[in-house]
């Protein structure tokens, strides 16, 4: 019987390696990681990557005795854990794959942040196994101190953390007591945004965007920018200015700062609306087009919204007049969705999808489309291992003779 060829993969999805130990991956063989995990040690002992390489050797050591055809890997992302860490991962996979072609990934990891790459690794190599290295510690209070100490040091918290203190700090310096007021509509809107999960969708969609000088989208992306310089001035000034009328109604100061920032901000959205759909239709990617209707048709009734709602506020509008546009504009939003939504179901059943390979965007080989789910907007691939995954359409970045995925 044919040796089966087992890879043993641990993910420092943060890059520690590389930015402590100054090695770059994929680190390929026992001694390389052994060195790796010692050089990490010796910068910073108290980093549980230490522990999941030597975890990963050891493994590593334990299948080398069943199947010669064994090798350990560490893999590595980057600093700021997102879509770059990701895609920096998923490359270097690619490239060990090639070189390797496993059969089958024992997973070693440390916790969840390292976790989170595991539905990109199966599209690749069926994972057999997935090994989490845990630390021990005598107290557990002495462990919650460096747990807390440890994630301090992440930028993702450590931007919450520390910077939205800072914010209100220099807005109260420079503003006196009105830093606390826009300090809380600050914080007010990012935790709602949190909660109802736009910024997830948000940094999916900058994650997705591609800006270069020969694009369609350049130009807009360039204008809509001044727009948003433009339309934050606005709103600031405004708010000096009702602050020295001394009006003392809270919620009228911050409508009349809500319309002068809106003047202009719609605009800068709407460009960059524009621009991508412009740059859709120049890369021939016309199942994205109904996503930019709904996205502006959004965006335009939150306008309309925002200002009727303001100009109730300042007693401009009754509040009747205000209800049935939040009414109509509801009942608007819901009927571009069905109908943005029909027309992609009825462009993607047109493209004749099936049985086309699947790639990455730097060549690495996904899977065949064996089937679409137009209800959740899915392509159904089927991987070398015989594994079926679902996988989004926003992720097609090209369709031709065969299909480019970008993650």
């Amino acid at each position: 019987m044919e040796e089966k060829r087992i890879l043993v993969l641990s993910v420092d999805i943060d890059n520690d390696v590389g930015e402590k130990a100054r090695i770059k991956g994929p680190i390929v063989g026992r001694k390389e990681n052994l060195d790796a995990a010692l050089k990490l040690g010796e910068a910073d002992p108290e980093d549980t990557d230490v522990n999941t390489i030597f975890y990963a050797v050891k493994i590593y050591d334990e299948l080398s005795k069943q199947h010669k055809q064994a090798q350990v890997v560490t893999l590595t992302g980057d600093a700021h854990v997102d879509y770059h860490a990701q895609s920096e991962v998923v490359k270097q996979l690619e490239k060990v794959i090639l070189e390797f072609s496993p059969e089958a990934c024992v997973f070693v990891s440390d916790g969840a942040s390292d976790e989170s790459i595991i539905p990109l690794i199966q599209t690749r190599v069926r994972i057999v196994s997935i090994k989490t290295v845990t630390v021990k510690q005598a107290k557990e209070l002495e462990k919650t101190y460096f747990v807390i100490l440890e994630k301090l040091k992440e930028p993702q918290i450590a931007g919450i953390v520390f910077g939205i203190p800072g914010v209100a700090l220099l807005l109260f310096a420079f503003s006196e007591f009105l830093g606390i007021r826009v300090l809380l509509g600050v914080l007010g809107s990012y935790l709602i945004f949190k909660g109802i999960g736009l910024e997830a969708r948000f940094l999916r969609l900058f994650s997705r965007t591609r800006i270069s000088f020969d694009k369609a989208n350049f130009i807009f992306y360039f204008a809509a920018i001044a727009f948003l310089v433009i339309s934050i001035i606005l709103g600031v000034n405004e708010a000096f200015v009702v602050q020295s009328l001394g009006l003392n109604n809270l919620p009228k100061e911050a409508a009349l700062v809500l319309k002068e920032f809106l003047k202009l901000l719609p605009v800068s959205i709407l460009l960059i609306v524009i621009g991508e759909v412009l740059q859709a239709i120049q890369d021939k990617r016309t199942y994205v087009l109904p996503n930019y209707i709904v996205s502006g048709s959004g965006l335009m009734l939150f306008w309309l919204i925002a200002n009727n709602a303001a100009d109730w506020i300042v007693g401009v509008t009754a509040f009747g007049e205000f209800f049935y546009s939040l009414i109509l504009g509801i009942i608007a939003m819901t009927a571009v969705t069905y109908l943005a939504r029909e027309f992609k179901r009825a462009i993607i059943s047109r493209m004749n999808l099936e049985g086309k390979d699947a790639y990455t965007d730097i060549g690495g080989f996904i899977g065949k489309v064996v089937g679409i789910n137009k209800r959740r907007e899915t392509l159904i691939l089927q991987t070398s291992s015989n594994q079926k995954i679902d996988l989004e359409f926003g992720n097609v970045a090209e369709v031709g003779d065969k299909i480019i995925i970008r993650y």
